[in-house]
């Protein structure tokens, strides 16, 4: 009996320490859960430099704000300039005045170089412009871009590699139709026609069977082609006529065309306002008017062009009148010097900065095509004045500008040689040959 109640005491001695070693164990398996799953709560979140969490923020952020904008880029004309370019833009004139107010720490962006390219980027929301970069020929780039504190500018420089190229063209119809025919980029067309500005008119000195040949750069950025840069040699035979021309800087000028006997092509005045048109009516002492239907002298040379075409100064002059004048319409007047005066009618609006007493440059834009005043369609009204009297334009011949000196006659004649040997490599390589050499070897009168 007594051996009995000490078994049963023994069991129940060993089920309680079972109980106790299953409570303990139970205890801490769920103080080891709670303890993983509250330090899993407090784990420190990913560090500032996180690829996974602020990357793709900043790579989202980039993306709409690009999308949030739209660009357009503008080729610069002869005698743009941005208070200009921004306004045919659609620029509102506050921004303009703030715009222009900072590019005083940057002045290349006020002396704009035909040829270069100024894009524009606007808000694609509220249209207003937030950044421009004005992309240089010699690979410099300026760039204004709005923020909270306003324009912002800085500047940095595209590594470019430029090499010569060649270009050939003739005519048969136009300088227009002729590079479109042969695929020649029409800047470069318009800039040959103003090389040779001084001495042919493109509108009435051009026969069919006229032919040019002309030596380029063009530029490359990373083995991709980018632009054009400008014109360094250039033929052009004018109606049995061989014009040269050759781009070359003397030191303390700014650089310029010259033949190959050093004379600057630059003349007091262009040949001509307007770089593309046609004459419709020429100088005459008794023509039948197109509206009035009588005859009276028609004083001048009417240039047919569509409405908006630029018109240029013929020269440097002093602008003398600006307005309204009778069947003129919108008419310009500039006073060049003591002896000859130009003006310019039935102009469809004015160049924004062109006022009486401001002074013009020869090829600055003062005005548009328009058919304003008694005109039977769009065309310019170009007169000139010498001595107070009219004279035909097309038939007047004017002094050249400084020649070379011949101080630097020699390094002129090896840069027109070295220019030369370009080009006949160029047409080489084409199977070409150029029908206008140049001898510099038997050229020691230069």
């Amino acid at each position: 009996m007594w051996k009995q109640k000490r078994q049963n005491l023994y069991l129940e001695q060993k089920q309680r320490l079972r109980r106790r070693l299953f409570t303990v164990l139970s205890l801490v398996l769920v103080s080891v859960g709670i303890f993983v799953l509250s330090t899993g709560a407090r784990k420190k979140p990913p560090p500032q430099n996180s690829p996974t969490v602020i990357y793709p923020g900043r790579f989202t952020e980039k993306k709409n704000f690009r999308q949030s904008l739209r660009s357009e880029a503008y080729s610069i004309k002869r005698g743009d300039s941005l208070y200009q370019v921004l306004k045919s833009h659609g620029v509102e004139v506050r921004d303009v005045g703030e715009l222009l107010a900072t590019c005083n720490s940057i002045p290349e962006v006020q002396r704009l170089r035909p040829g270069e390219i100024l894009s524009l980027f606007f808000n694609t929301d509220s249209r207003q412009l937030t950044k421009v970069r004005y992309q240089k020929s010699d690979g410099k780039v300026l760039t204004l871009a709005h923020g909270e504190l306003g324009w912002i500018t800085s500047r940095y420089s595209q590594p470019l590699v430029v090499t010569p190229a060649l270009a050939r063209g003739t005519i048969k119809d136009s300088l227009y139709q002729s590079a479109m025919d042969e695929n020649i980029d029409f800047e470069l067309a318009l800039e040959l026609a103003d090389i040779f500005a001084w001495d042919i008119d493109f509108f009435v000195d051009l026969r069919p069977g006229d032919n040019y040949t002309l030596l380029y750069e063009q530029k490359y950025k990373e083995g991709k082609l980018v632009g054009n840069g400008r014109i360094t040699a250039a033929h052009f035979n004018n109606n049995s006529t061989h014009h040269l021309a050759y781009y070359y800087k003397v030191p303390g000028r700014d650089a310029d065309y010259y033949d190959h006997e050093g004379e600057s092509l630059r003349k007091v005045f262009l040949k001509s306002p307007l770089r593309y048109s046609r004459i419709s009516s020429g100088y005459s002492k008794r023509r039948l008017h197109p509206i009035l239907k009588i005859f009276c002298a028609h004083q001048g040379i009417d240039y047919a062009a569509p409405v908006g075409t630029p018109v240029a100064a013929v020269g440097d002059g002093r602008v003398i009148f600006k307005g309204w004048k009778n069947g003129y319409g919108r008419y310009i007047a500039i006073r060049h010097n003591n002896r000859y005066t130009t003006t310019y009618g039935h102009l469809s609006r004015y160049a924004a900065k062109v006022k009486v007493g401001s002074l013009v440059e020869q090829g600055e834009v003062i005005g548009y095509v328009g058919a304003s005043g008694l005109a039977s369609g769009p065309h310019l009204d170009f007169r000139m004045k010498k001595n107070g009297s009219f004279v035909n334009p097309l038939k007047m011949r004017f002094p050249a500008a400084q020649p070379v000196p011949d101080m630097y006659m020699e390094d002129f004649k090896q840069h027109v040689a070295n220019l030369e040997e370009q080009l006949e490599h160029l047409l080489a390589a084409t199977g070409s040959q150029n029908p206008f050499p140049v001898s510099m070897a038997g050229s020691e009168d230069l």
